[in-house]
């Protein structure tokens, strides 16, 4: 009775703080946003602490997404870019050949174009399209149904989401029972007050980009080789980040690797057919090589670097630092692919979340919704580290004050000096430490 009262009761309040930061909250109240992410954290917790059924996990996470459900996007301007995309394929314009300020002063373009190019911002104003094929279809579906209805827009694309999310839940249940780990581990993501804020919420994209990672990795379990290579192309053609996880699994099918990657490589570029054009290439790659040579936020390797870079050379050096860590990042993912043992999943998923792990300690930009993929991977391992991340990275919205954006660097060095310590805890011999707290005397199959 008393487990019962505290998973209302936490869930009661959660459902205050939700409507809070969804409705009456702007990223510039950012004490109050903070206070109330924390406490939504910390309810999320309590709540996994209690013996909670799966059925009960899905029934408040739907609830959870639902009161986010017509909420207009408040921490994160991206969607005002991704309705325009959708909109510049309704009136068959490529998104890839054509950035917001070369169009805006043209002609008229479509209903909505005024209202998103100023929502969007200077930034996105400035640069072609970054966003994959799949996720292109997802915009366009939603500008169709939109119906030159900014509201309506968005809410198709939370729909959209919603459903991402809820085949996430599906396939992570089937694949925990697969490998013999504790189903309740479902709740670290479907409840996850950074995975709803930021799916639902804010409406990026990983959402859709894991539904079709993780139901490649079941197909691959079930040595159903073709249809996973398929399901990893959708998901690469979703979001870029899965492509450096793809050459870990390539022990796991010696017999069928050509085969594989042949179809993988094949679908992936029929995905890519309706948009190819002249200068696409160009074009996606100059913009791709700005998360790595000029946008910066909630760094931590990178702003180390950067600030002895300023004192040796008087500069900023992330042109040269770009090159380093490009380089860095395939020599971790050619030694976690191919030097490391990978023979079953959970070798696969571990060294698939070192990685990403890796890749995000050396960028220069790490936004909130990055981590999504590593929580989930992570709930595959005996590595809780990027949970606690999950809770600390919303102090990067310290940045976007009353007065503009100026970064805090207290509040990074806070996030990352837990993240990291935590990290170095758990590689030390300390995995599996925290999940076991709270899968204590509950069955796998609960």
């Amino acid at each position: 009775m008393r487990n019962l009262s505290i998973i209302l009761n936490t869930s009661f309040c959660s459902i205050l703080l939700y409507l809070l930061i969804g409705f009456d909250l702007d990223r510039s109240d950012t004490n109050l946003l903070i206070f109330s992410f924390s406490g939504l954290f910390l309810t999320f917790i309590l709540i996994m602490f209690q013996d909670i059924s799966i059925r009960s996990i899905f029934l408040i996470g739907i609830i959870f997404r639902l009161i986010l459900l017509f909420s207009i996007p408040n921490l994160s301007q991206d969607f005002y870019r991704f309705i325009w995309d959708g909109n510049l394929q309704l009136i068959g314009l490529n998104p890839y050949l054509y950035s917001p300020n070369q169009l805006f002063n043209s002609d008229y373009l479509f209903y909505l174009a005024s209202d998103l190019f100023q929502g969007m911002g200077s930034i996105s104003n400035e640069n072609y399209s970054n966003y994959p094929p799949v996720s292109q279809f997802v915009y366009f579906i939603s500008a169709y149904f939109g119906k030159n209805n900014l509201f309506f827009s968005i809410i198709i694309l939370k729909i959209i989401i919603i459903f991402s999310d809820i085949g996430i839940f599906y396939f992570l249940c089937k694949l925990f029972n697969l490998l013999k780990l504790p189903i309740k581990r479902v709740g670290f993501y479907f409840l996850n007050p950074l995975i709803i804020i930021e799916l639902t919420g804010n409406l990026h994209g990983e959402g859709i980009m894991l539904f079709f990672f993780l139901s490649g990795i079941y197909m691959l379990i079930k040595n159903r080789f073709f249809t996973s290579s398929l399901l990893f192309s959708i998901s690469v053609a979703s979001k870029l980040i899965t492509l450096m996880l793809i050459p870990s699994i390539i022990k796991r099918n010696k017999k069928n690797n050509l085969k594989f990657y042949i179809s993988f490589i094949l679908f992936f570029i029929v995905l890519w057919i309706p948009f190819l054009e002249k200068n696409l290439y160009l074009n996606y790659i100059s913009t791709l090589m700005l998360w790595f040579n000029k946008f910066e936020f909630n760094a931590s390797i990178y702003y180390l670097i950067r600030e002895v870079g300023f004192y040796i050379k008087g500069y900023n050096i992330i042109q040269e630092y770009s090159i380093v860590s490009i380089l860095i990042l395939i020599s971790v993912i050619i030694y976690f692919s191919f030097f490391k043992e990978n023979k079953s999943i959970k070798d696969i998923l571990t060294s698939q979340l070192f990685i990403l792990s890796l890749y995000f300690f050396i960028s220069t930009t790490v936004h909130p919704w990055y981590l999504i993929s590593l929580v989930t991977i992570c709930l595959f391992t005996p590595y809780f580290y990027p949970i606690l991340w999950s809770g600390l990275i919303f102090l990067s919205y310290t940045s976007y004050g009353s007065e503009g954006f100026e970064e805090k660097p207290l509040m990074i060095i806070i996030e990352y000096l837990l993240v990291f310590s935590f990290f170095i805890f758990e590689i030390k011999g300390n995995k599996n430490m925290i999940f076991n707290a709270f899968v204590k005397n509950l069955s796998l199959s609960k």
